[in-house]
């Protein structure tokens, strides 16, 4: 099916869904935008993870991508009524980054319950408590992805896991994990200490130094908001404490670095000390 308005319902809806996290949240649906990104979530919806909604592309990248990405995944991953070729002008109106790679999906949320049912009691996760920046987001969860994390949780007023800034950072990650967004940290930290997870708050000093913390057992970390770190009432929660040793003239890093230092740690294997 074509469409050439920007008026088209669904075009519409996909723009509606890139700037409004209300319309995200009546609609149950998020925004995709770029080649890989969408390529790498039609994948996902192929294997049964996820659910399309709509998809659009132009011609232009078809050709373009179509020796470097499975491009054909764009047309299996959905019903052939809800594949839409659009024109190359139509793609520029439907993006607000200035280059239009001519790939667009509507995905429906894909955020699990917090429940006993969905949780692995021999994994290990990554929890993140208030953070606010969609980069930072972004990048954790692609660094979780890489490392093998069982899932990540959002506790306390994250930034919208389906910000498009998330979305975009994120590529591709952000349907191939077990995601949680919760609204009380408490509610967390009660069920993991109930299925033996154990609970790591990520602190700037006081803490165990992970070079020396022992993770090799079912736990998760916690990092705090970028500005404030954990509230001390949250790492109270948490049955331990980890520090990043410092050497050099900084006294902490950024929450997305920081992160991902721990998460590498977390999986690097064996009981250190």
């Amino acid at each position: 099916m074509h469409i050439n308005s920007k008026d088209n319902p669904r075009v519409k809806l996909f723009r509606k869904l890139l700037s409004s996290k209300k319309a995200r949240e009546e609609h149950g649906l998020f925004a995709v935008e770029g080649a890989r990104n969408c390529v790498d979530t039609a994948y996902e919806a192929v294997c049964g993870r996820i659910k399309v909604h709509s998809v659009f592309y132009t011609q232009t990248a078809l050709t373009k991508y179509k020796n470097t990405l499975k491009t054909d995944t764009l047309f299996s991953c959905t019903r052939p009524e809800d594949v839409f070729e659009i024109s190359d002008e139509l793609a520029k109106k439907m993006t607000d980054e200035g280059n239009s790679q001519g790939i667009y999906m509507i995905v429906f949320k894909v955020d699990l319950p917090f429940v006993a049912e969905y949780i692995d009691k021999n994994g290990k996760y990554l929890v993140l408590d208030n953070l606010q920046d969609p980069g930072n987001l972004g990048t954790l969860l692609r660094t979780a992805d890489a490392v093998g994390v069982s899932g990540v949780v959002m506790t306390d007023n994250c930034v919208d896991l389906y910000n498009p800034k998330v979305v975009r950072s994120a590529m591709g990650s952000t349907t191939r994990l077990d995601l949680f967004v919760v609204d009380n940290f408490l509610n967390v930290a009660t069920l993991f200490d109930e299925l033996g997870i154990v609970t790591n708050a990520a602190v700037v000093r006081n803490g165990e130094n992970i070079t020396e913390f022992d993770f090799d057992r079912p736990c998760a970390v916690v990092i705090g908001n970028e500005g404030k770190g954990l509230p001390k009432e949250h790492s109270d929660i948490c049955k331990n404490r980890v520090t990043i040793s410092m050497h050099g003239n900084i006294e902490s890093l950024n929450a997305a670095c920081a992160g991902t230092i721990i998460l590498w740690e977390m999986f690097r294997g064996g009981s250190h000390g």
